[in-house]
């Protein structure tokens, strides 16, 4: 898989669509699974880092850099898939994967679907 470069906070950041699923998830009675999320980590952070850094996450700087190389790729990898997501304006919420509390936090997009998408960052 090849990995697209941008400069993120003065540095060079690789970004890596690690896995885009389709109809992930479609449990009735529960309206926030019926939204696209995307996912963004840092690459090799362990169990303990995450749960330590998942309130702290520089999402204004992932939704300026990150998320456009993110949907570029798809669009050339998953044209299909790209057509359903091109108008998705993507929002960070704290509760993006349970909204029960901030286990997983992420970005909601605003169009209705049923895609997951997740991205690994690294210096």
């Amino acid at each position: 898989m090849r990995l697209y470069i941008c400069i993120l906070n003065q540095k060079t950041m690789k970004i890596k669509l690690t896995s885009i699923i389709k109809d992930y998830n479609r449990s009735k009675g529960e309206p926030h699974r019926y939204k696209n999320k995307m996912y963004i980590f840092p690459e090799g952070e362990t169990l303990l880092e995450n749960l330590y850094n998942r309130r702290d996450r520089p999402y204004n700087v992932y939704k300026k850099e990150v998320i456009p190389v993110v949907m570029d790729k798809i669009k050339k990898k998953y044209p299909d898939y790209y057509e359903e997501l091109k108008e998705t304006k993507w929002s960070w919420n704290r509760k993006c994967g349970c909204n029960m509390c901030p286990c997983s936090p992420g970005f909601v997009g605003s169009t209705s679907g049923f895609f997951e998408i997740q991205v690994e960052i690294s210096n």
